[in-house]
């Protein structure tokens, strides 16, 4: 093998595991980055998608469920509003970058969703915290729903 083509067979490996291997999405670590690199260059909107019920079809229907689930909401949301980039940021998490204007449908088939937009913020770690938090409110508000019927 010949340095070039080692050099490139490498580069390889290094894009082929910062991928998730399920959904093919770029991680946690590939977010942070890109995210504190646009937050200081651009403006954009960051959404959060929660998957709803993933550890019950885990425990229900098995790991290949689970994973079938992850996949189509990773297909859904790459095929949603253009997003710059989506992220599988944990293991039912996902976060998704959109450059363009304010996206008008962010919601996705099993998931619970919140977008802010990037300049109402000063920090990127607070963009984060609040999109989160925002998430975190909408499943409370389902699960009391289905506790009122």
């Amino acid at each position: 093998m010949t340095k070039d083509q080692e050099i490139t067979y490498l580069k390889q490996q290094v894009e082929f595991y910062r991928r998730d291997y399920n959904t093919g999405l770029l991680g946690r670590h590939d977010f942070e980055h890109d995210i504190r690199s646009k937050f200081s260059d651009s403006s954009f909107y960051l959404a959060m998608h929660d998957v709803t019920g993933l550890h019950t079809v885990n425990r229900i229907s098995g790991w290949d469920e689970g994973n079938a689930l992850l996949k189509q909401v990773a297909n859904d949301l790459k095929m949603c509003n253009t997003p710059c980039e989506v992220y599988l940021i944990g293991g039912d998490e996902f976060m998704t970058i959109y450059c363009g204007g304010k996206p008008t449908d962010i919601e996705v088939r099993n998931t619970t969703s919140a977008v802010m937009y990037s300049n109402d913020f000063d920090h990127v770690r607070d963009l984060i915290e609040a999109v989160d938090a925002l998430v975190s409110e909408k499943k409370k508000l389902l699960a009391r729903r289905r506790t009122d019927i």
